[in-house]
C-alpha cells in the first residue's frame, strides 16, 4: 500500500501549485514535509534475498533530486531496520526504461486539446535516452497500437502525428493494452495514461486493471485533463501501482507537464538492501525513508516473498480467450464433418435404391 498526505490539505496544495506550473499531483504516493516527494515505484525481487526498490525523489514542482546517496535513505522491513548496501542514480544510462504512453482521442479531445496531446508526446519521447523503448497507443472506443515499444524514436515521432480523435473513452482497456506490450520487457516499466473523460468503453474493469498492473509489477501513471474526468478513479489507479496522480486544467499544460515525467523516470534511484525474510508466499511491508536539505518523505509498500511465476489477469483472460477460439473452431470443424458424413451416407443410401429400383424394373 501507498499512503499520501502533503500538509494538512493534500487537494488544496495540488490544486494552488497546478494554477502556478500545471506540474503538481493531485495524489502524492508518499507521506511527504517541507517540500520532498517520494515515490515507490517497483521493487525487483529477483534475485532474492536481495532487493531491488526504484524509486522516484523530487520537489513539490516536479523536479528530481540529484546526488542521493545511502546517507539520504533509511529502511524498515517489516517494522525492522535492514541496512542499505547502494544508492545509485538511474539517470547514469546502465538500466534501460520500457514505457507505453496511453493517449485519449476520444472525441472531446476534439482540436487544440489532442494537438497539445501529441506535442506531450513528443516532448517525452525527446527526453528519453537512446536505451530507453517507447511505445504508444490511442483510445477511444477501441485501442489502437500506433506503435510497440522501441528504441527507434524517429518513426514513432511520425506515427504520433496521425493520431486523431473518435468518439467514446475506454480507459481500462487502454491500460489492459499497454500492460500486454510491456509484457515481453524486464527491468524499469511504466504505463503514462492521459484522459479527459470518464470510462465508459470498457472491457476491463477498474479492479482487473489495478490487479494486472499490480500482478506485473509497472507503476501507472495517471494524467488528467480539465474538469470532466473521474479524479478519484485516476488516483485510485496510480495510488495502488505505485503511480503519480497528476491534473493539468487545460491541454496548454500538457507538453510541460510531459516533460517533467520524463525527467522523474529517467532520474530514479536504485536501492539494494538484502531481506532478514525468507521466500514464504506471504507479504512483507517495506517502508523507505529520505532525508533531504529540502525536507523529509517517507512511503510505505508491499511485496510478495515468492520467486514463482504469475500470471496476470489479462494473460490469463488472453490465454481463455484463445482456448475458447480454438474450441469454437473445433466445434464449427466437427459440425462440419458429421454434415459432410451423413451427406456421403445419404448420398450412398439414395444410390443404392436408384440401383435396386432399376433392377427390379430390368
Amino acid at each position: 500500500m501507498i499512503r499520501s498526505t502533503i500538509g494538512n490539505h493534500p487537494r488544496a496544495w495540488g490544486t494552488f501549485v497546478v494554477g502556478l506550473v500545471g506540474l503538481m499531483f493531485t495524489l502524492m504516493p508518499a507521506h511527504a514535509k517541507a517540500g520532498a516527494i517520494l515515490t515507490l515505484n517497483q521493487i525487483n525481487i529477483e534475485q532474492f534475498p536481495q532487493i531491488r526498490i526504484y524509486l522516484t525523489a523530487s520537489d513539490e514542482r516536479g523536479t528530481p533530486f540529484k546526488g542521493l546517496g545511502v546517507s539520504n535513505f533509511s529502511v524498515q522491513e517489516d517494522g525492522k531496520t535492514v541496512r542499505v548496501h547502494e544508492v545509485y542514480p538511474l539517470e547514469r544510462g546502465e538500466e534501460p526504461l520500457s514505457v507505453v504512453l496511453a493517449i485519449d482521442r476520444s472525441g472531446s479531445m476534439r482540436g487544440q486539446p489532442i494537438r497539445d496531446a501529441r506535442q506531450a508526446a513528443v516532448n517525452f519521447i525527446k527526453e528519453m535516452r537512446g536505451i530507453d523503448r517507447v511505445g504508444v497507443v490511442s483510445f477511444d472506443d477501441y485501442v489502437t497500437v500506433i506503435s510497440r515499444p522501441s528504441t527507434d524514436k524517429g518513426p514513432l515521432l511520425k506515427a504520433i502525428a496521425k493520431i486523431n480523435v473518435g468518439k467514446d473513452t475506454a480507459l481500462n482497456d487502454a491500460i489492459m493494452k499497454s500492460l500486454a506490450l510491456l509484457s515481453p520487457f524486464t527491468g524499469r516499466r511504466a504505463v503514462v495514461v492521459l484522459t479527459d473523460g470518464k470510462e465508459n468503453r470498457s472491457k476491463a474493469s477498474r479492479s482487473e486493471t489495478i490487479k494486472e498492473a499490480r500482478s506485473v509489477g509497472v507503476p501507472l501513471i495517471t494524467v488528467a485533463l480539465g474538469a470532466e474526468v473521474d479524479t478519484s478513479a485516476l488516483e485510485a489507479i496510480a495510488g495502488a501501482t505505485g503511480g503519480h496522480a497528476f491534473f493539468a486544467q487545460e491541454s496548454s499544460e500538457l507538453p510541460n507537464l510531459y516533460r517533467a515525467i520524463a525527467r522523474q523516470l529517467i532520474n530514479q534511484y536504485r536501492l539494494t538492501l538484502n531481506s532478514r525474510k525468507s521466500l514464504d508466499g506471504g507479504w512483507h511491508q517495506l517502508q523507505v525513508q529520505l532525508k533531504t536539505a529540502q525536507g523529509k518523505a517517507k512511503v510505505e509498500r508491499l511485496y510478495l516473498a515468492t520467486l514463482k511465476q504469475t500470471m496476470g489477469a489479462g494473460t490469463i483472460k488472453a490465454y481463455r480467450k484463445k482456448i475458447d477460439f480454438y474450441y469454437v473452431i473445433a466445434l464449427i470443424l466437427g459440425a462440419l464433418a458429421v454434415a459432410l458424413c451423413a451427406a456421403i451416407i445419404f448420398v450412398a443410401v439414395a444410390r443404392s435404391k436408384k440401383t435396386k429400383g432399376t433392377r427390379r424394373s430390368g
